[in-house]
């Protein structure tokens, strides 16, 4: 099916206006006037066949003779006639054979009849003395000339209305396909994304209408993106603290045991410390030293610990822009593996899972943004653990004791990448909803546990910051495994 664009169509309509036009004064009112005018001539000529034939009768009747002459004269000046003559009708035969002619002697041919170049009437008369009919041949000169006239008219009054229709159409085209094609421009600039596309609406009619509707619904639409985009802002904002709640929480539970350590080892290095000054014995004071050396060494790497764990909540509190540095995967997975499952032993007390960590060795530094890396990793390990403990949750209610929750973290090198994969053996992921779950929004939690923004922004680190992939493999009630793909 052909495809017209507007300008085309306004061409096409003002075109068959002018061709349509053009038929009926080319051929239709042409015809129609020739046609008229031919009438108007035969009933012109029988007219003046009718009253030769009076005039002859009127003559015959007084039997004068030059009265016939002076009648037939009567068309003889006339510059289109062809003859005329005067036939005697013989009364016994019916026979009728030519009287006079004018022009003297001119042959007038047998069948009497019209064409192309003269018109041929009778009209009948009768009297006393003679009865016969006058012949009236006139030329169609004069038709013909006419018709050229009306042909040479028609011709020029298409070409104006053909000049007419042509600024009708550039006119019409300037003032409304343009205008039109302005607007559908600018709509598909708005739908790619520009929302500063304003179109010219200085006319007052429909178009210029629909191009005002057209830029306050761009204004419109672009505050509302602006409001859209803040509100999302907010929403993200608001995920990466929830992120980073539970992180808190797990970091709380993590930094306890260290700190745990630090203080028992201090106690104990207080005792040790009071009986080295009460001892006397060089053999005693020794033992005490070496105590009080393991102790402290004990407290320095527990310190050391716990300053890493404040350094990890420091550099996951830091904004999205970050810098690519050189980072130890297998070290980062460990750590926020262990600050997962206590941030949600921190939420749900009574809950425990097996955690399997198979870290590949000599997997070199990756080119990564640590604290963008790691929430990607937190948020896949607490949606395991979430998904874990809802199945653990259903199959208790349904009397089924044997399940029990395992999540494993795997590193490997492969083809010039680093995979990491994190798999649970939870609820799994429906089929139906499987393709949408990396859509912003779209969340499988209830209201109030998900704001549907954790898969979309770590698809989003994944793909767009790290330039790697992100995929999901899931089987419902049985298991769900994320692969993170990082290039070396």
């Amino acid at each position: 099916m052909i495809k017209l664009s507007l300008k085309s169509k306004i061409w096409f309509t003002v075109l068959s206006v002018v061709v349509m036009f053009a038929f009926f004064v080319l051929f239709y009112f042409p015809e129609q006037q020739q046609r008229t005018l031919l009438n108007n001539y035969n009933t012109e000529v029988q007219n003046l066949a009718n009253t030769v034939a009076l005039g002859v009768k009127i003559a015959l009747t007084e039997q004068n003779l030059e009265g016939v002459e002076t009648a037939m004269d009567f068309v003889r000046k006339n510059e289109e006639l062809k003859f005329v003559g005067l036939m005697q009708m013989d009364s016994a035969s019916g026979e009728k054979t030519i009287f006079k002619t004018v022009p003297d002697e001119y042959p007038i041919p047998a069948d009497l009849l019209s064409n192309d170049s003269m018109i041929v009437k009778t009209a009948p008369f009768s009297t006393p003395l003679m009865s016969g009919d006058i012949v009236l041949a006139m030329g169609t000169d004069a038709i013909t000339t006419s018709k050229k006239e009306i042909r040479f008219t028609s011709l020029f009054v298409c070409f104006i209305v053909l000049c007419v229709g042509v600024f009708i159409g550039f006119l019409l085209a300037r003032n409304i396909s343009v205008p039109v094609l302005a607007l559908r421009d600018a709509a598909i600039k708005v739908g790619e994304g520009d929302r500063t596309q304003q179109v010219k609406s200085g006319s007052r009619d429909e178009i210029g209408e629909l191009g005002r509707a057209f830029n306050k619904m761009v204004k419109a639409l672009a505050v509302a993106e602006a409001e859209r985009k803040s509100a999302q802002d907010q929403l993200i904002l608001s995920e990466k603290m929830a992120s980073l709640g539970q992180m808190t929480a797990g970091i709380a539970h993590e930094i306890k045991n260290p700190l745990n350590f630090v203080n028992n080892f201090s106690s104990l290095s207080v005792d040790l410390l009071e009986e080295l000054e009460e001892s006397t014995d060089d053999e005693d004071r020794k033992e005490l030293i070496e105590s009080l050396k393991g102790n402290l060494t004990k407290i320095a790497h527990h310190g050391k610990r716990a300053d890493s764990i404040v350094a990890t909540m420091l550099q996951h509190s830091r904004g999205t822009a970050g810098t690519k540095v050189p980072t130890d995967i297998n070290n980062l997975c460990a750590e926020y593996t262990d600050l997962a499952f206590h941030g949600m032993r921190a939420t749900s007390r009574d809950f425990n899972c097996a955690i399997v960590k198979n870290f590949e060795d000599g997997i070199p530094l990756v080119q990564a943004i640590p604290q963008e890396l790691s929430r990607v990793i937190l948020n896949l390990l607490n949606n395991g653990f979430y998904a874990a403990a809802e199945r653990e949750r259903k199959s208790k209610e349904s009397g089924n004791a044997e399940y029990k929750p395992e999540i494993r973290i795997t590193t490997t090198r492969k083809d010039g990448n680093v995979i990491i994969k994190i798999r649970d053996n939870g609820s799994g992921i429906p089929k139906a909803i499987k393709d949408k779950i990396f859509e912003p929004f779209f969340t499988t939690k209830p209201t109030g546990q998900g704001t549907g923004l954790g898969l979309s922004l770590s698809y989003d680190i994944m793909t767009k910051e790290h330039q790697g992939m992100m995929s999901v493999d899931s089987e419902e009630n049985n298991f769900t495994e994320f692969t993170l793909t990082l290039p070396l």
